[in-house]
């Protein structure tokens, strides 16, 4: 659990996808850590294809990664959850992690087409192969 904590800790963007009715959609989010590691919240607008999926299906999936060219530095995390709108407390963590969207004209502008999302986690996998191929830690929540 520390490895996989830690991981999210040094991380600050996940590849999220959802399925809807019209199929399988994804995109790459900012997301902050809340609830003790087990939840993230991110933004997104509302009318965004992985957003519209969550009519259909709150459950996701998403993976954070280091970039690498050898199968010897791959080093991922692996999640799955559900997806709901998030409690409008958990603003100040996401802007205490990215505080320059207050600042940012062209950013505090465009909060206001957005809304905040918690991926509530049931499922993660550190796929480590630094410390061996297939090297894996894995929890269920």
């Amino acid at each position: 659990m520390d490895d996989i904590q830690e991981f999210m800790e040094n991380h600050n963007t996940m590849t999220l996808a959802t399925h809807g009715k019209d199929g399988t959609g994804a995109a790459a989010v900012f997301y902050a850590i809340i609830k003790k590691s087990t939840s993230l919240v991110f933004v997104s607008n509302p009318e965004s294809e992985h957003i519209k999926n969550l009519e259909i299906n709150k459950m996701c999936a998403a993976t954070i990664q280091d970039d690498g060219l050898e199968w010897k530095e791959i080093k991922g995390l692996q999640l799955k959850g559900e997806i709901n709108q998030a409690n409008e407390k958990y603003w100040e963590n996401y802007l205490r992690k990215y505080p320059y969207i207050r600042t940012n004209e062209e950013l505090s502008k465009a909060l206001e087409k957005v809304n905040l999302y918690e991926f509530r986690i049931t499922w993660a996998r550190l796929i480590d192969n630094t410390k061996g191929f297939g090297n894996r830690t894995e929890i269920t929540y």
